[in-house]
């Protein structure tokens, strides 16, 4: 994967939360979760470290998420 298209998933992620309905706020974060983590998967994988530590800033946001 290309770092063009991990930056995607991280796009994806954030417009999962950001247009998240109250009713599905803890599904649409349980899918921004899973973008994030494939992201940082494929940027380890091409050892893109700028977007490595961008998925793990997303991904401790995420968990600064009220529930």
């Amino acid at each position: 994967m290309e770092a063009r298209e991990i930056f995607e998933l991280i796009v994806k992620a954030d417009e999962k939360l950001k247009y998240a309905t109250e009713d599905k706020a803890g599904t649409r974060a349980r899918q921004a979760r899973q973008l994030l983590e494939q992201a940082k998967e494929e940027a380890a994988a091409i050892d893109n470290q700028a977007l490595i530590e961008q998925a793990d800033r997303r991904l401790a946001d995420l968990e600064d998420l009220p529930r």
